[in-house]
């Protein structure tokens, strides 16, 4: 199944979330858009430590492939970190299996109810099924975000992947969610407006 990703909006919905009153998902929040604002893993995030951070980016060496990644801080992971900074760890530590189920209680919460339509094979018979986008996110989704965001927002597929970690184009691209907003970003970028002809 293709891993969804959220759009601009639903990530500021996350973010601007009250949950003063709620600990357990205002830490599973702070935890989710860590991952959407920078690509980490979760692996990667539950063996953050403090040394692995210098004041304007993340040293680490990730889990899954052993290489070391250079992450750039942005006003969102630096103020994340800042609300933890007084914690023995710079996150919250969360279990995986828990973090999933209580990612989606989060995004149901913040209305995060799109219809999406998911298409399964049995066989040759095709069958479709839809869903709320809440009960589709997952752990992947953040890192998914990440790249999607990062596209929209005018960086290249270069730049994303030397931060997500991505070696190669071919395991980058199952991230990336070529949306009709990116695609007219690019288009306009390389292009510029549509001039507005003149009638004589």
């Amino acid at each position: 199944m293709e891993v969804i990703a959220l759009n601009e909006t639903e990530f500021a919905a996350l973010l601007n979330m009250e949950l003063s009153k709620n600990k357990r998902l205002d830490q599973v929040r702070d935890v989710f858009c860590f991952s959407c604002a920078s690509g980490l893993r979760i692996s990667d995030m539950q063996q953050l430590k403090r040394e692995h951070i210098k004041r304007d980016e993340i040293n680490i060496t990730v889990k899954k492939t052993k290489t070391e990644l250079t992450i750039p801080l942005n006003g969102i992971t630096s103020k994340i970190l800042d609300k933890y900074k007084d914690h023995h760890k710079p996150l919250p530590l969360i279990s995986s299996q828990k973090l999933n189920t209580y990612i989606k209680e989060l995004c149901k919460v913040a209305k995060i109810n799109e219809p999406i339509e998911i298409v399964r094979f049995r066989g040759s018979k095709r069958e479709t099924e839809t869903f709320p986008k809440h009960e589709l996110i997952h752990l992947h989704t953040g890192r998914k975000t990440f790249c999607t965001l990062s596209l929209e927002k005018g960086m290249s597929a270069e730049q994303v992947m030397s931060i997500s970690g991505h070696t190669d184009y071919k395991s980058f691209k199952r991230y990336v969610d070529v949306t009709e907003k990116l695609k007219k970003v690019v288009m306009i970028k390389a292009w510029g407006e549509i001039p507005v002809l003149k009638v004589v």
